[in-house]
């Protein structure tokens, strides 16, 4: 069987609180880790419907150099939730910065921006029910 599909890798530079957060604000399931055993530096997260992974990301690459923080804003992330308000106190209970509370847009979605642990932004949605 042949996979095609897309999800981010958030390089972690602690991978253990940053999945945690994931867990607790998302209601994540591990799907996978590596190594099996002893601390992980990988993990493929399930979000809903999608996946979402977490790799250490403080040391050398394959492709040869440090990943760089999450600094600047190149690369929302981007999840649909069923109850924003809720997911935005888990946040914020969570210690996460909340940019942007809850609003609902002329297209009919709520939007709220998050920052997970590692400073990625999180474009968290809901739909008009």
């Amino acid at each position: 069987m042949t996979r095609r599909e897309v999800f981010p890798i958030i390089n972690c530079s602690d991978l253990a609180s940053t999945r945690a957060f994931y867990e607790q604000v998302f209601s994540a399931t591990l799907l996978y880790r590596f190594p099996g055993e002893g601390e992980p530096e990988y993990v493929t997260l399930g979000i809903g419907d999608g996946r979402l992974a977490l790799g250490s990301g403080t040391t050398q690459a394959l492709y040869g150099s440090t990943p760089l923080p999450a600094t600047g804003h190149a690369v929302d992330v981007c999840l649909y939730v069923d109850d924003l308000p809720g997911v935005v106190a888990a946040a914020q209970a969570a210690g996460a910065p909340v940019p942007l509370p809850p609003e609902p847009m002329p297209w009919g979605e709520t939007v709220a921006y998050v920052r997970d642990p590692e400073g990625t932004m999180l474009l968290v949605i809901q739909a008009p029910a």
